[in-house]
């Protein structure tokens, strides 16, 4: 059984969700930039991402969809004991079967990444980490179509799905505003967030960022990135 994860504003139970917090949502919920009154988290899983936008927008209403049964409930849970219950809630919904009237400022997504790769005996390790259940094109398809008009879209994808990632996204007229590459202890890139908005830009705000360092310790460029929501102190930690 896995412990709680406590953070400075609320706790996460995560007993039931095969992926555990991390560090690619604690990046995509501190790195989302700007000011929201609707907010939508696709697969929010255990809700981490949809508590941290809660924490980030104190006046925001926000709606967390999540397809699997047992994820639901226990984010359900999750949003129940936190401070920020009022702003939240939890529908238990495949992406591609949910519906609404009034769309949103912010969609966010931490999404299934996979395509065409080795499935494990885990079924519901597959269905978090592989994107037969989202493949990428409804991803944006239905992002699109939920997206209130100047919304912003931000995800976090591998690397090495960023070009296919660029290309849906232009297919549903929407153009990365904001882009951070993750980078490894050798050099190499991870992970890409991507934040995009319905209007092209030539050039957009693009940054790296080293998660740890070669003794497995946590840059203080990511430190500061995090510090708001990390209980723990990340330096205290390492020293």
């Amino acid at each position: 059984m896995s412990r709680p994860f406590q953070f400075k504003q609320f706790t996460i139970h995560q007993t039931a969700n095969s992926q555990k917090v991390g560090t690619d949502s604690m990046l995509l919920g501190a790195w989302v930039k700007g000011s929201f009154n609707r907010i939508l988290d696709i697969g929010t899983g255990t809700g981490i991402l949809a508590l941290m936008m809660a924490q980030k927008n104190p006046a925001a209403s926000i709606t967390a969809i999540e397809p699997d049964l047992d994820s639901f409930e226990e984010a359900y849970t999750n949003f129940q004991n936190s401070p920020f219950k009022s702003q939240l809630l939890a529908v238990h919904s495949r992406l591609q079967d949910f519906g609404s009237m009034d769309k949103f400022e912010l969609i966010i997504a931490n999404p299934p990444y996979f395509e065409n790769a080795y499935l494990s005996k885990d079924q519901d390790r597959n269905r978090t980490r592989h994107t037969d259940d989202l493949p990428v094109f409804e991803l944006y398809e239905c992002a699109s179509d939920l997206l209130k008009e100047n919304g912003q879209f931000a995800v976090i994808i591998p690397f090495e799905e960023e070009e296919n990632h660029f290309y849906r996204a232009a297919m549903e007229d929407l153009y990365p505003q904001r882009i951070l590459r993750t980078l490894r202890e050798d050099g190499d890139y991870k992970r890409t967030l991507i934040q995009f908005g319905n209007t092209p830009t030539p050039f957009p705000i693009t940054e790296e960022l080293l998660v740890k360092d070669a003794s497995n310790r946590y840059s203080e460029a990511y430190i500061e990135l995090t510090k708001d929501f990390y209980a723990k102190d990340l330096k205290q930690l390492q020293s």
